[in-house]
């Protein structure tokens, strides 16, 4: 005779899937990171450190698959399609989770509902750059100017639907200034321009402008991020300059195809907030200027839907296009 409590317990067992299994003891092999931009750029970079610890904290390797295109939507779709099983990740972005959606006609992705977002990695900061020539001693010479001569002050950036241009589209939508927007084929390009004299303002990423700021090259006149960076000290954060509405990060993120099991959610989440308090990591984002983005999976799901809208939002009322 079969003993009753012993066939219900097998039969408890039949029911668990192999998924459930899989889950328990995840990772058991190696997973697939996509960075949606090309071998060697900044986020390429940072994201090869970060994979690197995150491999040793999960043992299992980590492969790189650099999936370029549409400023990293393309990347960014073949990992909303791929399998929610924890083997697809995405570095995702600012642009390819915020801006690219309400940019490009061609996105195919949602990128708040086709991902989970499962730990914040790293951010930079935009500063506020103008030629000394221009002697704009604050922000807010910069916007009164745009207020009393609209479209007179000349605006760098590095081309339509970059960084510095969304900077642009934020800080004339918050203040109703107006500027002339010049885009160039690159940010570097934009900058050589604005030593010149050729531009008069621009928004950059500190880790390219901060060397000429040192020299006296161009004037800083605030950051954008929340707090002030530890390689410019002294230059006032946009809310410190009296624009607390003008904040704005280059942010970088670990995410998931949706519906990937909570358990492989939090496996990911714990392991990159070891990762991202590790020597290694903390000094490669220091020596370059970034920092990081201590939210886990719950606050990083929350901050991501933000900007999402907020930059949305920015972009329509600001008629920023590419």
């Amino acid at each position: 005779m079969i003993n009753r409590r012993t066939f219900s317990a097998s039969i408890g067992a039949m029911a668990l899937s192999p998924s459930v299994f899989s889950q328990a003891g995840y990772p058991q092999r190696a997973i697939t990171l996509v960075v949606p931009f090309s071998a060697g750029s900044f986020v390429d970079a940072q994201s090869r450190v970060i994979a690197r610890v995150l491999s040793e904290n999960l043992g299992q390797p980590i492969i790189i698959d650099n999936r370029v295109g549409v400023s990293g939507s393309i990347g960014a779709e073949f990992v909303a399609r791929a399998a929610a099983d924890g083997y697809t990740l995405l570095i995702g972005t600012q642009g390819t989770q915020g801006t690219n959606s309400a940019l490009y006609k061609t996105i195919r992705y949602d990128p708040v509902k086709d991902f989970v977002a499962i730990h914040g990695l790293t951010g930079n900061a935009n500063v506020l750059i103008s030629n000394p020539s221009r002697k704009f001693s604050t922000v807010a010479d910069v916007v009164e100017f745009g207020k009393q001569q609209p479209g007179k002050l000349n605006f760098g950036s590095g081309g339509n639907g970059t960084s510095g241009h969304l900077c642009l589209a934020l800080l004339q939508t918050r203040t109703g200034a107006r500027f002339t927007h010049i885009p160039y084929k690159s940010s570097a390009a934009a900058l050589v321009d604005l030593i010149a004299g050729n531009v008069d303002v621009m928004f950059d990423f500190v880790q390219t402008s901060r060397a000429h700021i040192r020299d006296g090259k161009i004037s800083a006149l605030a950051v954008t991020s929340s707090n002030r960076i530890p390689v410019l000290p002294t230059v006032p954060t946009m809310a410190e300059a009296g624009f607390s509405g003008v904040e704005a990060l280059s942010w970088g993120g670990l995410f998931a195809p949706a519906n990937t099991p909570p358990a492989i959610v939090k496996r990911l989440s714990d392991a990159v907030s070891r990762v991202m308090n590790s020597p290694d990591v903390k000094s490669s984002l220091d020596a370059v200027g970034s920092f990081r983005i201590g939210m886990p999976h719950e606050e990083f799901q929350s901050y991501v839907a933000t900007e999402a809208v907020k930059w949305a939002d920015v972009i329509r009322k600001s008629g920023a296009s590419l």
